[in-house]
């Protein structure tokens, strides 16, 4: 070949193909972006977290687009029964101010302090039902009669309902409407051991038979002869166990002679805080319940339900006594007691069993305050204060009591 042609075709050929380029790297995963868990969504969940740093977290949703999930968010906790009460109060209180009081009174449904039942009452007075809201003000004044702002909803509430309950008093501490001296009796008198609306109590001696006596004199023996007549016959009617015994009455002169319990009241335990005869609460609320399902069973209605009515001829040994306002069946009942009387009492309806119930609920009510007890009796005492229309009689409540075999 030609030096021509060889340079020639040289010149003509192909420049040898580049190499390829390198690969490309695949692109670096994008970091997630960190979304920080709420501490309420944390407590719906059920993780632990700290209650102070739950509420505050609350209080900054108030009023933002945060507050409704945060709303949710405590209620969820709420059906789990791991929101406290101040929780459930504070959200209440949210739900209150968006108008939405059904939704209040379903996180306050088991209220017990004095700042969750007047919120509860406020929501309960806005949906209409200013009888439940008035016995919800009468729980927290049985407690203190001077809770901020109770003493004023309760007598505008009062009016409301054309003044048909009594003026609000300390159930815990009732005072005496008239003074009753010390009677003229063949009983040698001890000394006064209570006084309340109806009468004084004294300790007194029937030297005769050498036997420790509770002498009950009423205030007003003339108005209230069968008050009087209707306590005396209905506990000898009853005579048993857990019934108070009944030994004279004298009709004149407004005089009840019965057994001397000296153990004390329900109420007097709870005002000196004795939790020794207190708890465990099951020692004597189960035989209470009992004597309240005998008391039923016979056909009557005690009707007046308080610490001040429940004695104690000794620890464990509850004896139910009172019984001026008893009646058989359901009708309308005057007078009673401030912060134990049921929401249909207030609105004037007939009284039946189910008051007793409620009697029952507000008195155990009052000893949870002071301490501990099963959880299975807090929400059995929501259920009685709530009315709960599938509430058993008297004595499936004994069972409830007692709770699993």
């Amino acid at each position: 070949m030609s030096f021509w042609e060889r340079w020639k075709g040289k010149g003509s050929a192909e420049p040898p193909p580049a190499p390829p380029p390198p690969a490309a790297a695949p692109p670096a995963p994008r970091p997630e972006p960190r979304v920080e868990r709420s501490l309420l969504g944390a407590l719906a969940a059920g993780d632990p977290v700290d209650e102070r740093a739950v509420l505050d977290e609350l209080g900054r949703a108030r009023g933002t687009a945060a507050e409704k999930p945060a709303l949710a968010a405590v209620e969820a906790a709420a059906e789990r029964g791991l929101a406290s009460e101040a929780l459930r109060t504070r959200a209440a209180e949210i739900a209150l101010a968006r108008g939405e009081p059904e939704r209040a009174l379903g996180l306050l449904t088991e209220a017990a302090g004095p700042a969750a039942l007047l919120l509860a009452a406020d929501a309960c007075a806005e949906t209409g039902a200013v009888a439940r809201a008035l016995t919800l003000v009468e729980r927290v004044l049985a407690r203190d009669i001077d809770a901020p702002g109770a003493r004023e909803r309760h007598e505008r509430w009062r009016r409301a309902l054309g003044e048909r309950t009594p003026a609000a008093v300390s159930a815990l501490n009732e005072p005496t409407l008239i003074r009753a001296d010390a009677p003229e009796t063949a009983l040698r008198i001890v000394g006064e051991a209570g006084r309340g609306g109806a009468g004084t109590v004294f300790e007194a001696v029937d030297d005769a038979l050498a036997r420790r006596v509770a002498l009950k004199i009423y205030h007003r023996p003339e108005r209230e002869r069968d008050k009087l007549a209707r306590e005396a016959r209905t506990a000898v009617a009853l005579a048993g166990s857990g019934v108070v015994r009944v030994y004279d009455v004298d009709l004149d002169h407004g005089s009840l002679v019965m057994e001397w319990l000296a153990a004390g009241s329900l109420k007097q335990a709870i005002v000196r805080r004795d939790t020794e005869l207190l708890f465990p609460v099951e020692r004597w609320l189960l035989p209470l319940a009992r004597t309240l399902a005998r008391v039923h069973q016979a056909g009557w209605v005690h009707a007046d339900l308080k610490p001040a009515n429940v004695m104690f001829r000794a620890p464990g040994q509850p004896v139910l006594s009172d019984f001026g306002l008893a009646h058989r069946g359901a009708r309308v009942v005057e007078g009673g007691s401030v912060g134990y009387m049921s929401p249909a009492r207030v609105r004037g309806e007939a009284v039946s069993f189910a008051e007793d119930l409620y009697g029952f609920g507000r008195l155990v009510e009052d000893v949870l305050a002071l301490g501990d007890a099963p959880e299975r009796l807090r929400r059995l005492v929501a259920r009685l204060l709530a009315a709960d229309p599938g509430l058993p009689d008297a004595g499936g409540l004994v069972a409830l009591v007692a709770g699993p075999a």
